[in-house]
Formats: structure tokens, C-alpha cells, sequence
């Protein structure tokens, strides 16, 4: 949450108006000050004069009146008075942020990966997709083929999917293991999804081995193959 304030001041000038930062307005004039507040100046007939500030104002020239908020594109604005009389105005993430062209609570899919737009803008995985378009939760596993194929989201924010061969799940034994470019540990075997964009394997000699190259609608490009889809053109090479 970012926070900008400011402190309203009560002088008397003789000159019958208000001074600030070198510059002199009339009674009535007003002016924004740092990029954020709406100020105006006060006088009275016995020449105290006061500067207030009347509203505040977003970067996009929105203005906030005292005490209110207003929300503007992906955020919340706030402008208020504290305890000590000083006028902040807060930024906060709107709870319905889109997440960059999709709404809240709208799904969509990039490349093995389903999405969906949380609270606040934040992006969340909801599931993965298998060979032949079978779905995994997020957090769970599933049979597909000759496989035991599970979708993950770590902590780190890392999304991945990726298989192990029937019967070699729960195997103690050593085996050869393929470890890709974040530390995970492949089995001989299975395949996973890198990147977002790379379908990879580990073979039996623990080598990986890129299989194909994925588009972001899903679409997998064979190696040294040219594809067609729609208006694009996609070549793995």
C-alpha cells in the first residue's frame, strides 16, 4: 500500500492572501500540489489566511473528495485525515484488479497451464493439462497412459506438470534421475513441462531431451517443423 501526505497550514499575512512555497494566491485560488493534492486558499477579513486541501487526486486526474475513496482501473485510491490532522491519500489493489486483459473470476489457458484472475489481481493456477487435453487439479495426480501425471504450484510461484512411469512412483531403489534448471528431480522416463513452453523429457541415460516446443493457445510444435495456427506461424528448430 503506498501512502502520500500532507500537512494543511494557518498563517496570518498582511498581504490579504496566502503564500506557499514562494508563490501568492488570492482568496478562492486553487492548485495541485505534488501531483496528488487539490489545495486552496482561505483569507479572512482580518487577514489570517489558511491553505487546505479539498481533495485529492489520482494519477490519471481522478479527484477524490475528503474522506472517500474512489476506484480506478486496478486500484483503490483513498483520501482521508489521520489523527494528526495531516491528509493521506492511499493506494491499494482493487479486489476486482484484472489480471493484465482478463477479468476477475475469468479462466484461460497458456500453453499445459489453467488460470484463473483472484481477488486483488492475482493471478492463480487452477489446473494442468495432460496428453490428449486430460485435466489435473492443481495438487493432485492422475493416470494418463503410462503414466502417473501430477500438476504443481510452489511456493516460489513455480507452475509445472509432469510424469513418471506406472510402478516407478513409489520406487526405492536408485534410478537415474534427470535434474532440470530449478533443482527438480526427474525420473528416467517421465516428462514435464518447462517454462511454460517446453515439453521435456528424461531418458534412460538420465539426458533431457526436449520433445516439442509449446504455443501459448497449447498448440506443440514438432522439432524442425513449421505450424499452422490461424494467422500464426510457429517453427521449433
Amino acid at each position: 500500500m503506498e501512502s502520500v501526505l500532507l500537512i494543511v497550514l494557518f498563517l496570518i499575512n498582511p498581504l490579504n492572501g496566502c503564500i506557499h512555497d514562494g508563490n501568492t494566491y488570492k482568496d478562492g485560488d486553487t492548485w495541485v500540489e505534488k501531483d496528488a493534492f487539490i489545495m486552496q486558499c482561505r483569507t479572512k477579513d482580518d487577514g489570517a489566511w489558511m491553505v487546505e486541501i479539498t481533495a485529492c487526486k489520482t494519477p490519471s486526474g481522478e479527484t477524490i473528495a475528503l474522506n472517500s475513496s474512489l476506484v480506478d482501473g486496478n486500484y483503490e485510491w483513498k483520501c482521508s485525515k489521520n489523527e494528526d490532522g495531516q491528509i493521506v491519500m492511499q493506494k491499494t489493489l482493487n479486489e476486482n484488479a484484472k489480471c493484465d486483459e482478463h477479468e476477475r473470476g475469468e479462466q484461460w489457458r497458456e500453453t499445459s497451464f489453467l488460470f484463473e484472475c483472484g481477488a486483488g489481481g492475482q493471478k492463480k493456477l487452477i489446473a494442468c493439462f495432460g496428453q490428449n487435453n486430460e485435466q489435473i487439479n492443481v495438487g493432485e495426480s492422475k493416470e494418463i497412459g503410462e503414466f502417473i501425471v501430477k500438476c504443481e504450484n510452489f511456493s516460489n510461484g513455480t507452475v509445472m506438470i509432469h510424469g513418471v512411469r506406472k510402478g516407478t512412483e513409489n520406487a526405492t531403489t536408485s534410478e537415474v534421475e534427470c535434474i532440470d534448471s530449478k533443482g527438480e528431480h526427474h525420473a528416467a522416463g517421465s516428462w514435464w513441462i518447462d517454462d511454460q513452453q517446453y515439453n521435456k523429457t528424461c531418458s534412460s541415460s538420465g539426458k533431457t531431451e526436449v520433445l516439442n516446443c509449446i504455443a501459448k493457445d497449447g498448440t506443440k510444435i514438432p522439432l524442425n517443423e513449421e505450424v499452422n495456427v490461424g494467422d500464426t506461424k510457429y517453427k521449433y528448430v
